[in-house]
């Protein structure tokens, strides 16, 4: 193998760390994470002293101008997506984007009120901003790596070999899935403006990526084009807002939600009849759980990314092991729990990694690019069109 793959990463929270994690974890691909950029440059000089980086910047340009960086990781909230992976195409740069692509975060309302704004006036901004990547995207020989993890979780690797196999003689006929748990305790994620919506955007759009992708793989195995989403039926709600009407004091579950809904099901009809139904719901006590149910005509699969059932736990006093990581939003370990032996392994983060940088040095396709990134996003905005107006929404996607 040549010389090593450069990284340049934006960002240095949470997802900039499993992001960092999972680069040390690269195999056969010679891979160096020269530089991490972010506004809180303490922050970014804490992360690089523990991964070795050498290099930190408070202005994110100075990874678009150095002609060593192959790649640039943008792990930035929701609303700098966008004018980052534009700024990166242009720079000439690959780029890894995290869900979502795009959004919309407000023009000009007051911070509570962008949850307010028309909905199909939020499709017609998304549906812009995608015609803009792809015409930015078309003049210039770059990759663009969407980092959905659900697609590289190894459960789903696995499904996908069997999934080959069924539709060769049988279809697809539903997906079910659903990423639920106990609620986000990060102020952001409680206003539109911050997260570019709610439950819908923020934790269905997983398994909705997923779904899109499965039938895009069908598609193509089958008749060597993909299959499609059509139309959508939606429907969402702050679920958390009854429990003062019901007359509940407290809760485990996360409440003082801003403009945004707390549970969210949508339905998505594809270009040849079958459906895809997905839930996303911060009402879920528990920890997360993240599931996939894949009805086929000759056969049937079903996934659990989470939770993990390998290692189980009881305890009548969990004092002993409140230092212990068991599992992402798991208010208690007390009585039976499962404690995941690797979550960020299960969930996939390092074999996405791995295979967006085999496309950045064998100059292939990432298994997860631009146009599912494109589709999971007018899904989620025709689906909030649907909520509003109450009826289906035809899709304008065309490949």
């Amino acid at each position: 193998m040549g010389s090593s793959v450069k990284v340049g990463m934006v960002g240095a929270g949470f997802a900039a760390s499993f992001h960092l994690r999972s680069y040390q974890q690269v195999k056969g691909i010679p891979v160096e994470v020269v530089a991490i950029a972010s506004k809180t440059r303490i922050r970014a000089e804490q992360l690089a002293g523990r991964f070795g980086i050498a290099k930190v910047y408070d202005d994110y340009r100075v990874l678009l101008d150095d002609p060593s960086i192959a790649i640039v990781d943008l792990c930035v909230p929701n609303a700098l997506h966008l004018p980052l992976v534009l700024e990166t195409i242009k720079a000439g740069k690959h780029v890894i984007c995290e869900k979502p692509l795009t959004g919309y975060f407000g023009q000009g309302e007051p911070d509570g009120e962008v949850g307010a704004t028309s909905k199909r006036k939020m499709l017609d901004k998304v549906r812009a901003d995608l015609a803009e990547v792809t015409r930015v995207m078309a003049d210039r020989p770059v990759k663009f790596c969407y980092a959905e993890n659900w697609i590289y979780a190894p459960s789903v690797r696995k499904t996908l070999e069997i999934l080959d196999r069924c539709v060769v003689t049988g279809s697809v006929l539903e997906i079910r899935g659903e990423e639920s748990h106990s609620g986000s305790h990060s102020e952001y994620s409680k206003w539109w403006r911050h997260t570019g919506g709610g439950a819908l955007a923020r934790l269905a759009a997983h398994p909705i990526g997923l779904g899109l992708f499965l039938k895009h793989r069908e598609g193509r195995q089958k008749a060597g084009r993909p299959i499609l989403p059509v139309e959508v039926s939606a429907d969402g709600v702050d679920l958390t807002k009854t429990l003062a009407f019901q007359g509940v004091k407290s809760s485990p579950l996360v409440t003082g939600w801003g403009d945004v809904e707390t549970w969210s099901q949508v339905t998505v009809t594809f270009s040849d009849g079958t459906r895809g139904v997905f839930y996303g719901a911060d009402n879920l006590l528990g920890g997360m759980e993240s599931t996939v149910d894949i009805r086929l005509s000759n056969a049937r699969l079903k996934i659990e990314m989470l939770p993990v059932r390998v290692c189980q736990f009881y305890t009548v006093d969990p004092a002993p092991v409140q230092d212990v990581y068991f599992n992402e939003k798991q208010e208690t370990k007390a009585g039976y729990s499962f404690p995941n032996p690797d979550e960020e392994w299960m969930l996939g983060y390092p074999h996405e990694i791995q295979d967006f940088m085999e496309a950045v040095a064998l100059d292939r396709a990432p298994l997860s690019g631009l146009e599912l990134a494109k589709q999971v996003v007018e899904v989620v905005y025709a689906g909030y069109v649907s909520m509003e107006e109450r009826r289906k929404v035809v899709l304008s996607l065309t490949s």
